[in-house]
């Protein structure tokens, strides 16, 4: 009698199996990896609304303000034709460009942020119930490093966004959130030094706002909860 050598088959079962059951360090990455991008786009967006909360009217500044240098220019425009100065009667629109760089620290977070944005704002003329904003902008996030029970994880960032149709209340003292709107960014993620060395994945992160404190964020389709009222050293988000 004679016998089939079955052992490739065996073996190639084997592989498939241990393939099904096993989650290895890319799974655990790849985990992990939509929190961590959830926390700097909501660091980002946190910074965004702070620069729609300067007073209508408000000069160009330069300066610093440890740990972080901004520069902010700012211009008025009539019906779309640019003006000396701003006039509550007449003023339309305003262009603010803004450059931030300087370090950051947010809970187990920490990193190193260079970011720039070209914000409009419309809607001032007259008495003004509402603003809206819209723009563009873009981020560097360098020695980004989270820290928690899993361990610690270190990553480089860059990412191009839009911030869209961003509707703020007048007088803010009564409207402090967002009451609609969105902000969308395409976040290209080097990880450094993870399990299987440098390794660079991409993550589309969405933020809608709905007039109340807490705003949904979306990474690749896992949604995650904004706290719109966290202070500056505090840890904004956390899974819904």
């Amino acid at each position: 009698m004679k016998f089939k050598n079955n052992t490739g088959l065996i073996v190639l079962a084997a592989l498939a199996i241990a393939a099904c059951d096993a989650t290895g360090p890319a799974d655990d990455i790849d985990n992990q990896l939509n929190e961590d991008v959830a926390l700097v786009a909501a660091d980002a967006a946190l910074d965004d609304l702070t620069q729609m909360f300067i007073p209508v009217g408000t000069a160009s500044f330069d300066g610093a303000a440890p740990p972080n240098t901004r520069s902010r220019i700012v211009t008025f425009f009539e019906d779309g034709v640019e003006v000396a100065a701003y006039n509550p009667a007449t003023t339309d629109s305003m262009r603010v460009e803004v450059l931030v760089s300087g370090a950051v620290v947010r809970g187990n977070w920490s990193a190193s942020v260079e970011r720039t944005r070209d914000l409009m704002v419309t809607g001032l003329e007259g008495a003004e119930t509402t603003r809206i904003w819209n723009g563009t902008g873009s981020s560097d996030v360098s020695r980004s490093v989270h820290n928690d029970s899993t361990g610690a994880r270190s990553y480089d960032f860059s990412a191009e966004g839009q911030i869209i149709d961003v509707v703020r209340g007048v007088p803010r003292s009564a409207n402090p959130w967002p009451l609609s709107g969105s902000i969308t960014r395409t976040v290209v993620v080097t990880i450094v030094n993870g399990p299987n060395g440098d390794e660079t994945r991409t993550r589309d992160v969405t933020i809608v706002f709905d007039g109340t404190q807490f705003a949904a964020i979306t990474v690749n389709g896992e949604t995650f909860v904004l706290d719109l009222a966290a202070r500056d050293r505090d840890h904004p988000i956390r899974r819904r």
